[in-house]
């Protein structure tokens, strides 16, 4: 008697080799289903973050010297050609009669004199009163100021305010100052002289002397009149 069971018998005789010619379909196999985790994998390689905005550099530039300051009075160097270029920076100091054109104060080198004169810059003239003439001159110095620090103020007799503007000087060392008188229409810049107890102008070929005129000076230093 065989003792293998049957073939083609129930369970769990199914796994033994069925008779032949017949054949067994496996009956599907459920598997498992798992959900997906609830947070995602990190991914293969990091990912760069936003960055703050960064401020633009700041350039430090060291032992950069300050601009040059123009002093408030001062000379410069010119010609009648050249001077109209400073007209935004002279002070005018008289007019023409007989035009009404500016009249700038100048100083100029003549026979080892520092003499203040008048420019007429429309005119292209120079001139600066010496020895009793009128005396034309083509290289000097024009003044430049700023008209907030100077003022005119009136003197006599070779007399000069505290603060007088120094212009020039005689061969001796002696100081002339910046004057200005009215002549013939004009208000015309020439010198004080103090030893002469007067002031100059040129005029019309000649020097002319005033005994009263007015010098101009720095503002703040008005002290009185000077004493000779």
């Amino acid at each position: 008697m065989s003792h293998y069971p049957p073939h083609g018998g129930p369970p769990p005789y199914v796994g033994y080799p069925p008779p032949p010619g017949v054949a067994y379909v496996p009956a599907p196999v459920m598997m498992p289903v798992y959900p997906p985790p609830a947070f995602p994998y990190p991914p293969a390689y990091p990912q760069p973050q936003p960055q703050p905005p960064q401020p633009d550099p700041v350039q430090v530039v060291d032992n950069v010297p300050p601009p040059p300051v123009e002093p408030e009075i001062d000379w410069v160097s010119t010609t009648t050609h050249a001077a109209e270029s400073l007209t935004n920076r002279v002070f005018v100091t008289g007019r023409e009669g007989w035009d009404g054109s500016p009249l700038w104060t100048i100083r100029a080198h003549h026979n080892g004199n520092l003499v203040p004169g008048k420019l007429a810059v429309v005119h292209r003239a120079a001139y600066i009163p010496f020895a009793g003439r009128e005396i034309r001159v083509h290289d000097f110095e024009v003044l430049v100021a700023n008209p907030n620090k100077v003022r005119w103020i009136p003197a006599s007799n070779g007399q000069v305010p505290s603060g007088a503007i120094v212009g020039g000087n005689t061969h001796t060392g002696e100081p002339l100052y910046i004057a200005r008188v009215r002549h013939r229409g004009s208000i015309t810049p020439g010198k004080v002289h103090p030893s002469h107890g007067c002031a100059y102008i040129s005029f019309d070929g000649s020097e002319i002397n005033y005994r009263n005129y007015e010098v101009l000076c720095e503002v703040g230093s008005y002290g009185g009149i000077r004493p000779l």
